[in-house]
């Protein structure tokens, strides 16, 4: 038998050496988070906890500010005290599944305990300041100034929406890296990849977001991830801001090719390709379809997505060029859609292509308060020949297209009679994500009134 007899001070050379590669192999691992938003080494996450004088025993960016290997931090447990470790080793339970519903608290969700303005753990509060796509891509003034404050709109009134953060995180679990005890806001954010889109609203290499089917990649950031991939059928809205031009954020007209803006089509569409409750609602919202094409066939999609329009269109600059009167263009879900909270219904912005909206979306299918959204685009009476602001007769009864002829006013109208003064048909009845109307939709209206089939017998009406 042949014995190897190897010497003590070898083995420690060889154990040192393993433990440097395996230092140098975990450094460049970081590289991805160091990146990221809570990783920057200037701005990224770092928490402050009282009684520890700042900047405390971690630099910025460090892991230890939003994981806690022995729940001390100089000496001392830090706040939240929460009376037992946490999942990930958080500082704090990422998300209460017993808030089914807004106004959301800091200890609902982790990620507010910093994305929460003046109360926000982070270092300097000023850095949280996280605005609504209406004003950091869309050039309003005004809005919240938080994450926390975004989804809490509904306490300006009874018209606002949310994402609700119950519904997501219930979704959410049949995607393979989500569990029982991530928060929801993971979903959409990847909070080891984010990065400060905030700062560079024109360049999508600065992404936030994460497909929920693609957790550990961004999106938008890849050529074929922006809204360049719709072969210019995407067209940039007005920038509201006063330096003019288009979103996001003011870029020029001649360079806004679509490459300024990630797909977010493809994103939403990761969840909203099929129906999905809503708690908030009570209700299914539908599957929507952005892609396929066909008309006012049954089975064709939006023709706010690849979908054309009928025979003739009736819209605002920019999108009244030769393209748009030609077939239309495919919008982005966040030209119209915030993401986190409005003070409109369904998550309307509350200014679109270039200004804000005179009046709010209430979300009633009885009213015609929607029509504030679509006259940001298309062109109402008041924008046709100078009649009544959210007026729609002339699209729907005078234009080449009108789907229904002017005559005997009384039969779909309450109250109708010819004087010119006719109430409206509440906007909701025949328009929204994948609805058609044709002899039997939206068939008797409440009112008793029943709409007969629009001209050619059926029509695709968004």
């Amino acid at each position: 038998m042949i014995v190897f007899k190897i010497d003590r001070h070898f083995l420690r050379r060889v154990a040192a050496q393993a433990l440097a590669l395996l230092f140098l192999a975990s450094a460049g691992y970081a590289g991805p988070y160091r990146e990221s938003a809570h990783g920057d080494g200037d701005e990224g996450v770092h928490r402050l906890v009282p009684g520890v004088s700042s900047p405390g025993p971690y630099i910025t960016g460090n892991c230890a500010h939003c994981h806690e290997q022995h729940a001390s931090m100089g000496g001392q447990e830090p706040v939240p005290q929460n009376g037992g470790p946490s999942p990930f080793a958080l500082f704090a339970p990422p998300f209460d599944s017993a808030r089914r519903f807004a106004p959301y608290q800091m200890e609902d969700v982790f990620c507010f305990y910093c994305h929460s303005g003046a109360s926000s753990l982070q270092r300097s509060a000023s850095l949280m300041e996280n605005y609504d796509y209406s004003r950091n891509f869309g050039g309003l003034t005004g809005g919240p100034n938080n994450v926390l404050e975004a989804f809490n709109q509904p306490l300006a009134g009874l018209s606002a929406s949310y994402h609700n953060l119950y519904d997501i995180w219930n979704h959410s679990q049949r995607f393979n890296f989500f569990k029982s005890n991530s928060t929801p806001c993971s979903a959409c954010h990847n909070a080891h990849r984010a990065r400060q889109n905030r700062e560079h609203p024109q360049n999508p290499d600065f992404t936030a977001i994460s497909l929920p089917t693609d957790h550990e990649s961004l999106w938008g950031d890849d050529a074929g991830e922006t809204m360049a991939a719709y072969n210019g059928e995407y067209e940039h809205p007005l920038y509201a801001g006063p330096s003019g031009g288009r979103e996001p954020a003011g870029v020029g007209a001649a360079l806004a090719n679509g490459s300024q803006v990630p797909d977010y089509n493809r994103f939403c569409l990761d969840c909203h390709a099929e129906q999905v409750y809503s708690s908030t609602l009570s209700r299914q919202i539908p599957r929507i379809d952005w892609t396929t094409t066909g008309g006012d066939t049954y089975s064709a999609g939006d023709k706010h997505g690849r979908n054309s329009y009928t025979n003739e269109i009736l819209v605002q600059a920019p999108f009244d060029s030769a393209m748009g009167q030609n077939r239309g263009f495919v919008l982005s879900c966040l030209d119209c859609h915030e993401p986190h909270g409005a003070p409109n219904a369904y998550l309307i912005r509350r200014g679109v292509n270039g200004s804000a909206l005179m009046g709010q979306v209430t979300g009633r299918a009885a009213d015609n308060s929607m029509g504030y959204l679509c006259r940001q685009c298309h062109k109402d009476d008041d924008a046709q020949y100078g009649g009544a602001v959210n007026s729609w007769r002339f699209v729907h009864h005078d234009s080449q297209e009108a789907p229904y002829t002017a005559w005997q006013c009384a039969t779909c109208h309450p109250m109708g009679g010819g004087t010119g003064t006719q109430p409206p048909i509440g906007c909701g009845y025949c328009h929204g994500h994948g609805m058609t109307i044709d002899k039997s939709t939206p068939g008797t209206l409440p009112s008793g009134q029943t709409i007969p089939a629009p001209n050619g017998g059926a029509r695709k009406t968004f």
